[in-house]
């Protein structure tokens, strides 16, 4: 049975990073670093032939993809389901505005590596559940084929820890998705397979330096 072929990168760097903010649904422009970042993505994935590009619907996320999915020929495919978590109320805010009234949602990160306790959120096993659903229906409508997806950090790490059934405050590091972070996975008889996890070299073998 054919397989389809899964690589899942998180957004480049964007202004809402470097400002500390729970961006979530908000969208903000990419940094200069952003930019070098997507370039240095490019050349790590550029040999590698894709049959489909799917992203999120913030223009970070589709911008970190564009030049791979102009080399392979491709629209970028947008898609609901590859968003960020919503973070309710504080959607957008700083943390240290959030910190200044409800330092709470804070120390619950620090304790459980998750953010929750916000009014009118999503909740982690909700953000999970999408993102799993979304990708599942993008891998079968591609068996057989090399798929590039673009989305974000909570995001993508609550579909890997569904599909291996580790919680948060486990292996942190690991599953940390750093700016442009590269998963790769294999998808067959209706299951995922981790081939790589949160893949970095293509940053940190540059002279760029993480922030």
């Amino acid at each position: 049975m054919s397989k389809c072929r899964l690589f899942i990168v998180r957004h480049t760097e964007s202004v809402g990073n470097i400002e500390g903010r729970l961006t979530g649904r908000k969208d903000y422009p990419l940094t200069e670093n952003g930019k070098k970042y997507v370039k240095l993505l490019t050349e790590k994935l550029k040999d590698i032939k894709f049959d489909a590009a799917y992203s999120s619907t913030s223009g970070r996320a589709e911008k970190t993809i564009e030049p791979l999915a102009i080399l392979n020929h491709l629209k970028i495919h947008e898609k609901e389901g590859l968003c960020e978590m919503y973070f309710g109320i504080y959607n957008g805010w700083k943390w240290e505005d959030v910190n200044r009234i409800n330092p709470q949602i804070r120390q619950t990160q620090m304790e459980i590596n998750e953010i929750a306790g916000i009014p009118e959120q999503e909740s982690t096993e909700e953000t999970a559940d999408r993102m799993y659903h979304c990708i599942q229906e993008i891998a079968e409508e591609n068996m057989g084929k090399t798929v590039l997806i673009a989305s974000h950090g909570v995001a993508i790490e609550a579909f890997l820890r569904k599909i291996t059934g580790v919680k948060f405050a486990y292996e942190k590091e690991k599953y940390c998705q750093y700016n442009t972070a590269i998963n790769e996975l294999e998808y067959e008889n209706k299951e995922f397979k981790i081939l790589r996890i949160a893949d970095m070299s293509h940053i940190n073998n540059s002279t760029i330096k993480e922030n």
